[in-house]
């Protein structure tokens, strides 16, 4: 499912780049942002894609090349802290942009000197730095070793390791790495199923200061609290002011006015909503985890409790990086048309 998921989200946010580069009525930088934000989910759809979905065929099966199942495990080491890079990035591309059509609408006077292409792009390429440089030790929570070639007993500690790469979150060190492991048997894996080579945390990666400091505070600061309250407050004024513009061109006898304008700030206003609303579970759930890793048994969390849990916002934090071109779809009148046009079915 997800990975049929990620499949279509990466072909409807091409459509989406494509389809915002022909819009010649919507602002070069709400269009610009909106494709910058389209391939930031193109390259965690296509980590998820790596992590998920093909890690699961070179886990359970034994028909790929030796070779293939070799070099996966160094392939899946990059692939996890590169869906984090983009999904850092995702978060704060939404903020820009928020913040642009909030200087757009509500700061008329001053959008000829800050919503100019050139700032734009000088931002989104800041955004990206940041995201790599806030995201670099993530490249070292893993290492790869060697596993013996002959079958082997795993512990349920090493049982919930393979789970947590084959389920948990598209970020390095998902929450499963901190749940129970009381609740899980130990098992024996065949070398076709455990392969030549696997990942294992390191000992940083094992570091409760680091997990406290870095996988902890700073995650729920960098992505979550200046973030989220960037975007209340610009959302809260967009919306206020969209309000006041239709009452506005409800008095007026010249009511058609500005149309296209409050139907792009309209479809940025339901992007956010969707994107927080898709963001909240796993927030939620990596909160729940940080409280029970310091207060163990407050919420009285068990493997199995945190593990579909895990699941349910992996899949929600999937959807977020597929929804947009849905959106567009749906409340963008000129993106239908020219969508139609290049499918061949508009006149």
């Amino acid at each position: 499912m997800v990975g049929t998921l990620c499949v279509l989200g990466i072909a409807g946010n091409v459509l989406s780049i494509v389809v915002l580069g022909r819009d010649q009525t919507i602002r070069r930088t709400t269009a610009f942002l909106l494709q910058m934000l389209a391939v930031a989910d193109t390259i965690y759809l296509v980590s998820c894609l790596v992590v998920q979905t093909l890690n699961a065929v070179v886990v359970w099966t034994d028909w790929l090349p030796t070779g293939v199942r070799r070099g996966w495990p160094y392939v899946e080491a990059y692939a996890w802290p590169l869906a984090s890079v983009a999904k850092t990035a995702t978060v704060w591309l939404v903020v820009v942009l928020t913040a642009d059509r909030y200087v757009a609408i509500c700061r008329p006077l001053h959008a000829a000197q800050y919503s100019t292409v050139a700032r734009v792009r000088t931002a989104v390429a800041a955004v990206w730095i940041v995201a790599a440089v806030y995201n670099m030790p993530r490249f070292f929570e893993r290492v790869v070793v060697v596993t013996p070639s002959q079958p082997v007993k795993l512990s349920s500690a090493d049982l919930e390791v393979l789970l947590s790469l084959l389920f948990s979150t598209p970020f390095p060190g998902g929450v499963m790495d901190h749940a129970s492991s009381s609740d899980l048997p130990s098992t024996t894996l065949s070398p076709g199923m455990i392969g030549q080579a696997a990942l294992r945390k390191t000992a940083m990666r094992s570091d409760s200061t680091y997990f406290l400091v870095y996988k902890t505070l700073l995650y729920f600061v960098v992505r979550f609290l200046v973030p989220f309250a960037a975007l209340a407050f610009f959302n809260q004024r967009l919306i206020a002011a969209m309000r006041a513009s239709n009452e506005l061109r409800q008095r007026s006898a010249a009511g058609g006015g500005g149309a296209k304008e409050r139907q792009h700030t309209w479809i940025l206003v339901v992007v956010v909503v969707v994107f927080v609303v898709c963001e909240l579970p796993d927030l939620t759930l990596r909160a729940s985890v940080a409280i029970d890793s310091h207060v163990p048994g407050r919420l009285m969390l068990t493997a199995s409790r945190v593990y579909y849990a895990n699941i349910f916002s992996n899949l929600m934090l999937t959807v977020n990086s597929c929804i947009n071109f849905v959106i567009y779809c749906l409340m963008g009148r000129r993106f239908r048309l020219i969508l139609m046009q290049m499918i061949g079915c508009g006149r």
